[in-house]
């Protein structure tokens, strides 16, 4: 029988870290690791865990290395599970100053690239018991965008909306499409944006901080497991009351 694996797209930048480590520690899943390009940071998870985690290198942005990157996990066993993390770093900027540039390439690496991987894996994924597609959104498309932001709220709402369409598609099967929508979540994500801006954002949380990796992990947890059974097409807001 082939062995039941969960691909995380993005595994490399923090939240990916946390994620794989903590799966790796607490589940006996098999984790293909999507990075941009080998790293210490995949080079450290493999020499930690051994043959639980298979490296897969790609740029989204690609399309025809996105459809190489299909046919590599194919290659590795059954997909039970997706978990898509990444994107360009952030950036502040008036909308006069849009770059469309910056703007088409995030597009491709947050939307383009998983609508091409789940039309090749969702047909099978929804004939298996259990398995589950999360996606990394923002609290963006919760409430009043914040200014400044116009490029990467355009793309979280397209992924909104591609998770949702999805979502009703596939609720007659055993598959399970929800997301995961953070605040401001401290990372390398930020380096882009000033030291003020992100202060302000955790200012204004109720909590007095931003997030970290870490507070993701029990959503996280919740939907790739039994327990969201019962869910489908659900974005929650991680945010300590920013959202509600």
């Amino acid at each position: 029988m082939s062995r039941e694996l969960t691909l995380i797209t993005g595994a490399s930048s923090d939240i990916g870290m946390t994620l794989v480590r903590h799966l790796l520690t607490t589940t006996d899943r098999t984790i293909v690791a999507h990075a941009f390009r080998a790293s210490d940071r995949i080079g450290e998870l493999e020499r930690e865990f051994g043959g639980r985690i298979l490296p897969v290198y790609a740029d989204l942005s690609d399309l025809a290395a996105v459809r190489a990157l299909g046919d590599a996990v194919s290659s590795l066993g059954e997909l039970s599970a997706v978990v898509h993390l990444p994107g360009l770093k952030l950036v502040h900027d008036r909308f006069t100053k849009f770059n469309w540039d910056h703007f088409e390439a995030d597009l491709s690496i947050q939307v383009r690239s998983v609508a091409i991987l789940l039309q090749r894996f969702l047909p099978n994924m929804g004939k298996l018991p259990g398995a589950r597609v999360v996606f990394l959104l923002s609290s963006v498309v919760h409430g009043v965008p914040p200014k400044f932001m116009s490029m990467y709220t355009l793309v979280k709402y397209a992924q909104l909306g591609l998770m949702r369409s999805l979502a009703a598609e596939y609720a007659g099967t055993k598959v399970r499409i929800n997301a995961i929508s953070p605040s401001m979540v401290e990372t390398r994500f930020l380096s882009e944006i000033s030291e003020h801006a992100v202060q302000m954002s955790a200012n204004a949380n109720p909590a007095g901080r931003n997030a970290t990796p870490g507070d993701l992990l029990g959503v996280f947890d919740l939907l790739l497991s039994a327990a969201s059974d019962y869910l489908a097409g659900v974005d929650i807001p991680v945010t300590a009351g920013t959202a509600v």
